[in-house]
């Protein structure tokens, strides 16, 4: 990557977009004074608490891997993170780190969704271990990273560095108030990124208003109603249950939480998307790839390769939208000559009593994918549906 290109993509000030001035671990705004703090070069403009761990804990975590960043390799501060995180079990701990050593044949799929210009400016929207960003990075495309998590970016950095790529920027902020200038990015991609995030449907309106005309957002997320055990905690059943149910459930079969985490189905998904900037989206059910076959038993792997060979045709395909593990979702945005957009619909959380309809609509819309058009949009009865919240 040209380090000057590298230099444009970098971060600006989340309330007035000028472009702080400083660093490795001090910053201030030349156009409304704030100051940032930030580790390694990475700074902080988080403009709300991550749900999952409040910022001082993240903080306090990304200082504790900071200290051991010179002593050890890229592997060795991943184990480190782990050691750090003692509530997650040794066989999720096994599972999630191998998922991070195998994305580079995810980074290919990704890239082949998105189908763009391999000149153009990336955004990786929550970045995690830089997986993503290595991957492209190490092709010489131009990219940044964005996370919620400091303590993530302090392992990125050690990939990045260790791997001769020490100008990819990357920046601590939320999704849903992305710290980049208007226009900037030609792809975003956000791989098992919407579930995590406070409110859905303002990362989409982000993703849109960062990306240039023409340009696409990649989602790859989990199905919420899918036959296999729910990815993150690893308990059967979970997407099945009324939401307000499910954190109660996870934790008292596998003493794990789930209050920060929504899946959607399918229905849910065209809701969402029908809401958006986008306007649509397409979905589909991806295969898995090879290289997660290799840490799967050899029923898993048989499995797998017939769930493969099943979801490439037009009735597995449907079938894997309703009840398969994973969605890949491709947006688009649309060129300003086609005019002005409409500002998307305020969100709205359903009243209570609505909460357990809304769950069993999203079951049944599973099954309900309406065609997509030419450009991977819903064709118009898609979008005159009745808008419901799908976000947080």
């Amino acid at each position: 990557m040209d380090v000057g290109l590298a230099k444009s993509l970098n971060p600006v000030c989340p309330t007035c977009g000028s472009l702080p001035i400083g660093g490795p671990r001090s910053w201030s705004c030349p156009g409304c004074g704030a100051s940032f703090r930030g580790l390694r070069g990475i700074i902080d403009l988080r403009t709300a608490e991550d749900e999952f761990l409040s910022n001082r804990d993240d903080w306090d975590y990304a200082n504790g891997l900071d200290a051991d960043f010179d002593r050890l390799d890229f592997r060795g501060l991943l184990e480190r993170y782990f050691d750090l995180s003692p509530e997650i079990p040794p066989r999720l701990r096994d599972r999630q780190i191998a998922h991070i050593l195998t994305a580079p044949d995810r980074a290919r799929m990704w890239l082949d969704a998105l189908g763009s210009d391999e000149a153009a400016p990336l955004l990786d929207l929550g970045c995690g271990s830089g997986s993503f960003l290595a991957s492209v990075a190490g092709s010489g495309r131009p990219v940044a990273g964005v996370d919620i998590a400091l303590r993530w970016l302090i392992v990125a950095r050690k990939r990045l560095d260790e791997e001769g790529l020490a100008h990819v920027p990357l920046a601590c902020g939320c999704a849903e108030r992305l710290p980049f200038a208007d226009g900037t990015f030609a792809g975003v991609v956000a791989g098992d990124v919407i579930e995590h995030v406070a409110d859905q449907g303002a990362t989409l309106a982000e993703a849109h208003r960062v990306l240039r005309p023409g340009g696409r957002l990649f989602l790859a997320a989990p199905n919420r109603f899918s036959l296999a055990p729910e990815p993150h905690v690893q308990v059967w059943g979970v997407g099945f249950l009324p939401r307000r149910w499910m954190a109660g459930y996870v934790r008292r079969v596998s003493g794990r939480d789930f209050r920060a985490i929504r899946t959607l189905g399918s229905g849910e998904w065209k809701r969402l998307l029908g809401r958006s900037p986008f306007r649509g989206g397409r979905i589909q059910a991806p295969g898995l790839p090879a290289a997660d076959l290799e840490h799967f038993g050899r029923f898993k792997r048989l499995l797998t390769r017939t769930y493969n060979r099943v979801v490439s045709s037009r009735p597995g395909q449907e079938a894997a939208r309703r009840f398969g593990p994973l969605f890949h979702v491709v947006c688009t945005r649309q060129p300003d000559s086609q005019g002005p957009e409409a500002p998307p619909r305020p969100f709205a959380e359903a009243p209570r009593g609505q909460e357990h309809q809304r769950d069993r609509q999203g079951l049944e819309e599973s099954s309900a994918i309406s065609p997509t058009g030419k450009d991977g949009h819903p064709e118009p009865d898609d979008l005159n549906r009745e808008d419901r919240r799908a976000g947080q």
